[in-house]
């Protein structure tokens, strides 16, 4: 196991020049690579979770039994992400990491056979739910621990990137094995790339743990400006979480492949994000934010509109993963900014508490609209209080700029 870097070694590497490349140094690369991939991995196997509730109406559940079962996750989720920052500080970020993703695959792979019980699917649901919450916040605080001002927020978003791509690989690869061998083989082909994504994080460097931790230290460092992008990152998690809870079963219900919105989305995410998010960090970030939520909110139009013709739902997952390639990194990068990365586990946790919340705790709500309006209204619900609050963003972005001037 490697050991914790020595006060000497840490000292001597800030004096070293800085890494036009973007990282800490040499070392700092390859670690950041492996994580990601490893990341990459886990994340895959998380991604069948979009087909949850097509096995769950399987297995017999109702509407509203199925509702219960994807919210639920949120309370485990969101108590896991509230004290993420004192676990990774205490344990350190890489341990975290390593311990959400053998939670995710013991929750995520224990359905295929808890899935026949409602209590027991909850047990397995609340054990994936304490895995997810620990491990988006503890995975980017390590990534950032290898990254430089140089270059940080290109390098983080393609970081984070990385996991959602595999949106584009989870949901269609479960479709199909769901559909061509059953349950027990989607579950056990899902394994696979967990296992391998926990195998790469051996080896690496821990980051130097902080002097101090005083708690939760969620609001040892707040700022004025923390309400915004915590608010933003809640409306981006619940659009996001309607993709993950019920697109898969509103496509299928219209014979529409689920891979024209997951993989043009992911795809569209990626590229937007490797080509094009370095050159607009300079720009006010509330407008970029703005701009990404609106491309959200109109692709969830774009979808609602479709019926049953494909070629709207490539269309708004183009949209839609463009939207959302500019919004996570930026407010991550944007709650971080200015901070050591000591200093960062609290804020990041918060963020991501807010994320989650939206992400996990919006299915039971959108069951209710669901069962009551359609999936058309809810997506026109949800891309409403997306254009809301990028046009309360810009608002902020123009007070702001009238009262520098």
């Amino acid at each position: 196991m490697a050991r914790s870097a020595s006060p000497r070694m840490d000292a001597n590497t800030a004096h070293q020049p800085e890494d036009p490349s973007g990282f800490v140094d040499e070392r700092a690369r390859g670690e950041y690579i492996r994580l990601g991939i490893g990341c990459f991995l886990a994340a895959v196997m998380n991604a069948h979770s979009a087909l949850l509730a097509i096995i769950f109406a399987r297995s017999g559940y109702d509407l509203h039994d199925i509702g219960l079962l994807l919210s639920i996750f949120a309370i485990p989720v969101v108590l896991s992400a509230l004290i993420s920052g004192a676990v990774a500080d205490r344990i350190g970020a890489l341990q975290t990491v390593r311990l959400a993703m053998a939670l995710l695959a013991i929750g995520f792979l224990s359905f295929d056979v808890t899935r026949a019980s409602f209590t027991a699917a909850a047990a397995s649901r609340i054990v994936q739910g304490v895995g997810q919450g620990l491990f988006l916040g503890s995975a980017l605080t390590y990534a950032q621990g290898r990254l430089s001002p140089v270059r940080f927020v290109y390098l983080l978003g393609i970081f984070s990137s990385l996991m959602v791509v595999s949106q584009a690989l989870g949901p269609p690869l479960g479709a199909y094995v769901l559909g061509s061998f059953g349950e027990h083989a989607m579950f056990a082909v899902a394994a696979l790339p967990a296992i391998a994504g926990l195998a790469l994080t051996f080896g690496l460097r821990p980051l130097p743990r902080p002097a101090q931790s005083p708690g939760l230290r969620l609001f040892s460092v707040w700022r004025p400006h923390f309400p915004e992008p915590i608010w933003a990152v809640f409306i981006s998690g619940a659009m996001s979480g309607f993709t993950l809870a019920y697109l898969a079963a509103a496509l299928e219900a219209r014979t529409i492949p689920i891979a024209c919105f997951f993989v043009s989305s992911t795809t569209a995410l990626f590229a937007s994000r490797f080509f094009a998010l370095r050159h607009v960090e300079e720009v006010d970030r509330r407008v970029l934010i703005a701009s990404g939520l609106t491309l959200m909110s109109v692709g969830f139009v774009a979808v609602a509109l479709a019926h049953a013709v494909w070629w709207p739902v490539v269309a708004g997952g183009i949209l839609f993963g463009t939207g959302y390639s500019l919004v996570y990194p930026l407010l991550s990068a944007w709650m971080s900014e200015g901070l050591e990365p000591s200093r960062r586990a609290g804020p990041q946790a918060l963020l991501n508490t807010s994320f989650n919340l939206g992400l996990f705790a919006t299915p039971y709500p959108e069951t209710l609209l669901i069962s009551r309006f359609g999936y058309d209204v809810t997506l026109y619900l949800l891309a409403g209080l997306g254009f809301a609050t990028a046009l309360f963003l810009i608002g902020r972005a123009q007070i702001l700029r009238v009262n520098v001037v």
